[in-house]
């Protein structure tokens, strides 16, 4: 007998182990918790934020972030695999689990099943847009002030000490942006700019957010949502 969560051939790694012991350990309230998560669209993997109703709950972010995943990837596979729900239930049997774990795992999805097909959509849509090109992960930007000193930064200027005079303070921007590939390889890179070239791009980024609202209200949603 073959596991058919896990796709044709596939087997369960030590990390979907671990996810499955975090859900199945977890009280009633907890679960109920990531289930209404579910059912209103807010389980998204990639967000920045543990969800309020996560951190309100008596859940680490650790134990939400194993249990999410967990049931993320079961609904997922349970549509692109056309499973049955009695095919996650003989997996849960070959993985081990007790008839009464079986039973608070297959009534959670049995009550997530009227999400399945937003979950595996969502899952789709949000994988083609880390295809690709590097995306961002993170964007840090910093409001400074640079000592300028009389003379050239790198010291052509032999014949007086101009350099040690301090003429003033200048104000910069400078602008760090870290992004990953889905290789997971990161890349950082940091810009500075002054109070014109800020300015430009303060009105640049203002424009794409109008083009990009523009875009979207012509293209709508082409996806299930929650």
């Amino acid at each position: 007998m073959e596991y058919r969560i896990f796709g044709p051939g596939g087997t369960p790694g030590e990390n979907i182990r671990k996810q499955l012991k975090t859900l199945l350990q977890m009280d009633e309230a907890q679960r109920n918790t990531i289930a209404e998560l579910f059912l209103r669209g807010e389980d998204d993997p990639w967000g920045r934020n543990i969800p309020r109703a996560v951190a309100a709950s008596s859940m680490l972010p650790e134990q939400f972030s194993e249990a999410a995943g967990l049931v993320r990837n079961f609904l997922y596979s349970w549509r692109e695999f056309n499973l049955q729900l009695s095919d996650i239930e003989g997996d849960l049997l070959l993985l081990g689990c007790t008839d009464a774990e079986i039973k608070i795992a297959i009534d959670l999805f049995d009550r997530l099943s009227v999400v399945r097909d937003k979950v595996w959509a969502r899952n789709i849509s949000r994988v083609q847009e880390v295809d690709g090109l590097p995306t961002i992960d993170n964007i840090n930007i910093i409001c400074d002030a640079r000592a300028v000193f009389g003379g050239f930064p790198d010291g052509a200027e032999t014949a007086t000490d101009s350099y040690k005079t301090l003429l003033g303070l200048k104000p910069l921007v400078i602008m760090e942006i870290i992004s990953s590939d889905n290789y997971g390889r990161e890349r950082r890179m940091a810009v500075q700019m002054n109070e014109e070239s800020f300015e430009l791009f303060r009105k640049t980024i203002a424009r794409a957010q109008e083009q990009f609202a523009i875009l979207k209200g012509r293209i709508g949603s082409s996806f299930p949502q929650a």
